[in-house]
């Protein structure tokens, strides 16, 4: 499976990997999602719905979607389905084949929610290479559908296009594009993600659907690659750490210090690390 991912990302840009998360994770970032939705009717003294649709459009009432992707987003962090989601067996094996085993995730992201009838190209975005917005190009990407129907369209791909480099753009689009370039329109399912690169160009499919389409972006990268980007701007949590890392923390400085530990009756850190998970 791996050596047919990896083939389609380098001949693509992207693949799409399908059942690879348990929907019991969807489920619980779509639980959190709503339930935090509600908190806010809630607080306004509104009534709220199962639906988390009606919940979402009431709330859009209040504050920006902006501002709704922002605080969504930080609740699933928070609440640790961005881990749990990059942790299922095959897409961890996926990246650490790719990227190493020291890996870490973005934090301060946001969701894409797509709905019906939108024109503002904040959300229904045109044909663009995430390396524009400052992410590294030793970094991977992955869109995760988190509430998706058939109808509800996904995202589209420019076959090849991360093969063309770094392509001028003006105001948030490409100023030229090659031509007989080949495009697709990515079918995915709830469970499955695309995975693709910093340069690959691609952009929003409209929603058709009367229903809010969720997605989270979200990108990985190996924490000792040279960072290229703006990775130095954002926050990143660490995923996965080899035993090259692990033993740096035992060790615990770079001087190496003599006995440093001998002795010593206090958890190492790594039970810390597992009681916070908790």
């Amino acid at each position: 499976m791996i050596e047919t991912v990896k083939n389609k990302l380098i001949k693509n840009g992207y693949v799409t990997i399908n059942n690879v998360i348990n929907k019991r994770v969807i489920n619980s970032a779509k639980k959190i999602i709503n339930n935090e939705l509600k908190l806010i009717l809630k607080k306004k003294r509104l009534k709220t719905f199962n639906s988390i649709t009606k919940n979402f459009l009431n709330c859009k009432k209040i504050f920006s979607q902006h501002h709704l992707q922002v605080i969504l987003a930080k609740k699933l962090e928070t609440n640790g389905i961005y881990h749990s989601l990059l942790s299922e067996k095959k897409i961890v094996n996926i990246l650490v084949n790719f990227l190493g085993p020291d890996i870490e995730y973005e934090t301060n992201n946001e969701l894409a929610i797509n709905i019906t009838n939108v024109k503002d190209d904040y959300y229904l975005k045109k044909y663009h290479q995430e390396y524009w917005s400052g992410v590294g190009i030793s970094c991977m990407l992955l869109w995760i559908p988190l509430n998706l129907k058939s109808n509800m369209g996904s995202i589209e791909m420019i076959k090849e296009s991360h093969k063309w480099g770094h392509i001028p753009h003006k105001n948030r689009e490409p100023v030229h594009l090659p031509n007989n370039y080949k495009s697709e329109n990515i079918k995915i399912t709830e469970g499955s993600v695309v995975l693709f690169t910093p340069l690959t160009i691609h952009r929003t499919v409209p929603n058709k659907s009367n229903e809010i389409r969720i997605a989270l972006p979200i990108s990985v990268r190996n924490w000792y690659y040279p960072k290229s980007g703006n990775e130095d701007l954002w926050e990143y949590k660490k995923l996965q750490t080899s035993f090259y890392s692990k033993f740096r923390k035992i060790l615990g400085n770079k001087e190496f210090s003599p006995f440093r530990t001998l002795g010593e009756t206090r958890k190492s850190i790594f039970e810390y690390e597992k009681l916070r998970k908790l």
